[in-house]
């Protein structure tokens, strides 16, 4: 590597904050990092000015490349980073800065490796556009602890393009020396005392996303979790916990810039399969960290059972639902189910949710496993193939189902509500272990799913009956009949899918 291209692989961890946090972390962070033994230096004050560049085609961010021209009291740099990797909420990527004599960006400075295969540095340069600038306050500490040095800064401005804005209130932890092990114990401390969550955002996306506009689009899981060919237990829990953990944090980024609920459904799932994920591996990769894991998700899932309302009442509100044709015609419910939506979102602060001390213990307990892989230290189960466990687990969760549902016995709406918990878990066993295998998943688990969905449809309409009792819209005698009529169809359907999926030959 020349001289004039220096490296530094950047190991960091980045928190969002709800609102200013300087004031609070001299006051309340210092003297507790203090008292804990760790030395913490005189902080470091300054102004930054971040212009981000790329090609009018875009470049740079479909290559998840960032590449900027810092302005620091007159001393300019560039620098560019590429994708790297993101472990949970740990960034780990290369990093190269160069000085600059003026706040001109150029490209053809850097060494030709730094770049992807194919990509012209020097026809880039002549083409770039600034795209979006940062400008923000900077207070950083360095932070010593066990031999390692830790850089925190806190940021405090905002992203602009000229014609939109947005705030940027953040706390980065960067290991400059050390062990890793030191960033996760400042973290704790920093999510003890102040309102924080674990971000993989970074300034460079959150600009593209400012200047592109955010769309409140989902973003759907795959159909069955994707593993490599004779993955290892250790290798398929990461896999699932990284999913788990990426869907949840894009989905809450999601609310937190759009407010749209759609989101919130989507972080329930996200939970939902991680503390499912981590009930399945415990018994194999069992270590204390995992299990502490597992205790924090059994005490914050909980607090997202709300959700399953949520989703009732958007389906009752679908213009795309059963229910919409009818529903119409009664605009006093249809405002009602309305204000229920408003209600229970504002009842369960979502966004207080997020920033909670439970919701990022969780996301760094996740991110320290990953990393710190401890169940190595106790056995060596983690190196057996996936596949050895998959059908004894797989076998289990569908005897549950058969005992909990069997096909002799006709189940009214009651039952299958009863049984959903246990679907879930079945299903989400299926989406974590499928892959593994080559016989028809699909159409052995396509009934299965129809059912769940069929179960959601059912706490509609018991939501819908209790609504018409308490709204007392006219023509209520005709809206139960209407409801009763629907709930007995309903169950028609799923009756005969039920007994279709309990033919279906199993895939492992």
């Amino acid at each position: 590597m020349p001289a004039n291209t220096p490296f530094m692989a950047e190991i960091e961890l980045k928190f969002i904050t709800p609102r200013h946090a300087v004031n609070a972390f001299a006051d309340n962070v210092i003297p507790a990092l203090t008292q804990l033994g760790m030395q913490v230096a005189t902080a470091q004050q300054m102004q930054l000015q971040n212009d981000y560049y790329d090609t009018p085609e875009h470049d740079f961010q479909k290559h998840k490349i960032g590449f900027r021209v810092r302005g620091n009291d007159g001393v300019f740099e560039q620098t560019l980073k590429t994708r790297g990797k993101i472990s949970g909420g740990l960034h780990e990527r290369a990093e190269y800065n160069i000085d600059l004599d003026e706040a001109t960006p150029d490209l053809t400075l850097f060494d030709a490796s730094v770049w992807p295969k194919g990509f012209k540095a020097s026809a880039a340069n002549a083409r770039l556009e600034r795209q979006f600038s940062t400008n923000f306050a900077r207070t950083a500490y360095d932070v010593s602890y066990n031999g390692s040095v830790v850089e925190v800064v806190l940021d405090e401005g905002e992203a602009t393009t000229g014609k939109a804005q947005s705030p940027i209130n953040e706390i980065e932890l960067e290991l400059k020396q050390g062990e890793v092990s030191a960033v996760f114990a400042i973290a704790e401390v920093i999510n003890s005392i102040l309102p924080v969550t674990v971000s993989d955002v970074s300034k460079a996306a959150q600009g593209y996303q400012l200047l592109n506009g955010v769309k409140a689009h989902t973003d759907p899981m795959p159909d069955f979790l994707p593993l490599p060919p004779q993955v290892s237990t250790e290798q398929a829990f990461t896999a699932a916990a990284q999913q788990a953990l990426t869907h949840w944090q894009h989905h809450e980024h999601l609310y937190l810039q759009t407010g749209s609920v759609k989101m919130l459904g989507e972080v329930a799932r996200s939970i939902r399969l991680l503390l499912q994920c981590v009930s399945l591996y415990l018994p194999v990769l069992q270590c204390p960290q995992l299990l502490e894991l597992h205790s924090l998700l059994m005490k914050y899932t909980p607090q997202w059972l709300w959700q399953d309302d949520l989703q009732s009442l958007r389906y009752l509100a679908s213009r795309k639902s059963l229910f919409n044709k009818c529903l119409s015609r009664h605009p006093s419910l249809q405002s009602y189910i309305q204000g229920r939506k408003a209600g229970l979102v504002q009842a369960h602060d979502p966004e207080g949710l997020f920033y909670s001390t439970q919701s990022t213990e969780i996301k760094l307990c996740v991110t320290r496993l990953l990393h710190e892989l401890p169940w190595r230290q106790e056995a060596n189960h983690y190196a057996t193939p996936a596949i050895e466990h998959a059908r004894g687990w797989l076998s289990q969760g569908w005897q549950t189902v058969q005992q909990s549902m069997p096909s002799a016995r006709s189940m009214a709406a009651a039952n299958y509500t009863a049984v959903e918990i246990v679907l879930r878990q079945t299903l989400w066993n299926g989406y974590l272990l499928a892959d593994l295998f080559n016989g028809e998943k699909e159409a052995f688990r396509a009934p299965w799913l129809d059912i769940l969905t069929g179960i959601e449809e059912l706490k509609a309409l018991t939501m819908l009956e209790t609504m018409i009792e308490d709204v007392e819209p006219d023509n209520a005698a005709e809206l139960n009949e209407w409801v009763a009529q629907k709930t007995r169809s309903l169950l028609t359907v799923m009756e005969r899918t039920r007994l279709m999926g309990m033919q279906g030959e199993t895939y492992w």
